[in-house]
């Protein structure tokens, strides 16, 4: 074969040579991102700016996305928005935390996509520290000695008590009803958020407000006063994540790293509140109307039961005689819908999902990060 000779040959020849070039670089791109972490957005989980669900803000400093090999996107959502943020089936968010209570209320009203429903996921606390308070000196306090009391309780049903509509509290102001033998139907609950609620009591405008552990501590702040605790009607909201279904078999795999994840995070702050707690608070202060001293972080979280793990929250929630029993909750909760009418009868049995092992997860995420490619 006679070599390429002349201007002309010489051009052949380093041009070759640059194609040669090109193609192996490309080919070692091409290795290096089929080795490189897979391109999936990050998962959006919706939080709210409350001592309790915060604790997921600690996933980036304990190098939990790396851990798991899935990267998280928090956003601040009012708590009451989370779930219609979800249910909207758009791109703001995927996942995000909500009451049992509200879940089995609101259920029907916003799976109206039947094919592609809101799902619950896992139970991530036992919110506990809840309750009502007042600015009002007239109004009775409602403790474990007194509740037996009829005339204290209706006293106190008497005055105007602001609550959610069928949330865990507008429960428990039923509950109290029956206990001093006051139909519940002729109870006269005002259907107010907790912050609107906290703001109403504030100026005279409601005699009582619901209160979240937020409230509860900008209350005390105010000279207000705690004037009934949930946990004394051994009421304790199970807080769970949910997402649509169609986002569980799209990412499962993430879906449970998320649950991993959010276990990880509390156990983290909660095995040393004094020196754990700094991200947290940060961001509270950043985002919440209250802003938190250590102290009262650690007061906050004094009212609430975080699993901290999976293994835990099989044996501490969703066994069947547990501490915290899932069943059991769901049971009162149903009755209690019934009852007033938001439904006609018994959502059906919930069903937590049951979690992969971890190195079934990273092999599902593996393999969705090989489809991407092939």
């Amino acid at each position: 074969m006679n070599r390429p000779t002349g201007k002309l040959g010489s051009v052949s020849m380093w041009f070759c040579l640059l194609v040669a070039t090109i193609t192996l670089s490309g080919c070692g791109s091409y290795k290096l991102a089929r080795n490189s972490e897979p391109e999936l957005p990050p998962l959006k989980v919706a939080i709210s700016p409350y001592q309790d669900i915060a604790m997921l803000v600690n996933a980036k400093q304990l190098g939990l996305e790396k851990k798991y090999g899935t990267k998280l996107d928090c956003l601040t959502l009012a708590w009451e928005d989370i779930p219609y943020a979800i249910a909207s089936a758009g791109d703001t968010v995927d996942v995000g935390f909500m009451g049992l209570t509200d879940y089995l209320s609101k259920i029907d009203k916003l799976n109206t996509a039947k094919d592609d429903p809101l799902i619950l996921v896992y139970p991530a606390l036992v919110f506990r520290g809840g309750g009502f308070i007042s600015f009002n000196p007239k109004v009775p306090e409602i403790t474990q000695a007194n509740m037996i009391d009829r005339s204290v309780v209706q006293k106190f049903l008497s005055y105007k008590v602001g609550a959610q509509r069928s949330s865990c509290f507008q429960m428990v102001v039923y509950m109290l009803g029956r206990k001093a033998g006051v139909d519940p139907h002729q109870l006269h609950v005002i259907d107010t958020t907790l912050n609107d609620g906290f703001l109403a009591a504030q100026n005279g405008g409601l005699d009582v407000a619901a209160a979240g552990l937020t409230q509860k501590t900008e209350a005390l702040k105010r000279n207000g006063r705690l004037v009934l605790n949930i946990n004394d009607l051994g009421v304790g909201e199970i807080n769970c994540l949910v997402c649509k279904q169609s986002c569980y078999r799209r990412r499962r795999a993430d879906v449970e790293n998320l649950v991993r994840m959010w276990f990880d995070c509390t156990r983290y702050v909660t095995s040393d509140l004094d020196n754990h707690s700094t991200t947290t608070i940060a961001y509270l202060n950043k985002h919440s109307s209250t802003h938190y001293t250590l102290a009262e972080f650690k007061r906050a979280v004094s009212g609430e039961y975080f699993p901290n793990s999976v293994q835990e929250t099989e044996e501490q929630i969703l066994s069947g005689d547990s501490r915290y029993s899932f069943a059991k909750q769901e049971r009162m909760i149903n009755s209690y819908l019934i009852d007033i009418g938001v439904r006609t009868a018994a959502a059906p049995p919930l069903r937590p999902i049951p979690m992969m092992p971890v190195t079934a997860a990273r092999d599902m995420r593996t393999a969705n990060r090989e489809s991407r490619w092939n």
